[in-house]
């Protein structure tokens, strides 16, 4: 068992009350716009483990879950920041001009501002390139997907179409 951290965003506030019965779940401050956050801190086997636990029992205290604050969608100047490089460095690798190609796609084409998924660029700064970070966990990722995708089943009519691509 290893401490998992993480946080998870709500709709609604959370109240210190509703979360005590509740290991390792503690509101944040400051909600707005209806949103709030719950900070979870709690011994399991693994992050998914302990992000199904979490759900379930912020949905026990009468919280619906939205997101996993993952942090995986970055500009290239938070490439950048967060590698010690420069923006145009990586600006010139996302676009092919330096370094070995295959830079992952933005998540957003065709926008003024790109965002790109740090999991895949992790994966790809150690593959191409050598760099020695840490393995970026995909398990946040997948969550807040599964957390998207349970919001808006009810409204999808061939839900068995989306089951067979999940696999």
């Amino acid at each position: 068992m290893e401490l998992q951290e993480f946080v998870l965003v709500v709709a609604g506030v959370p109240g210190r009350a509703v979360l005590r019965p509740y290991d390792g779940l503690a509101p944040t401050p400051g909600p707005r716009d209806g949103l709030g956050a719950v900070v979870v801190r709690r011994q399991a086997a693994d992050l998914a483990e302990a992000v199904a636990a979490a759900v379930r029992d912020v949905e026990s205290a009468g919280l619906r879950p939205l997101r996993v604050a993952a942090g995986d969608w970055v500009t290239l100047a938070d490439v950048a920041a967060r590698i010690g490089r420069s923006r145009e460095i990586v600006r010139l690798w996302s676009v092919g001009r330096q370094g070995p190609g295959g830079f992952p796609p933005p998540l957003n084409p065709g926008c003024d501002t790109s965002f790109y998924s740090w999991v895949e660029v992790v994966q790809w700064l150690r593959r191409r390139l050598g760099y020695d970070l840490p393995e970026e966990e995909p398990v946040l990722v997948a969550m807040n997907l599964a957390l998207q995708l349970r919001r808006l089943a009810p409204r999808i009519t061939r839900m068995d179409a989306v089951r067979e691509l999940v696999g």
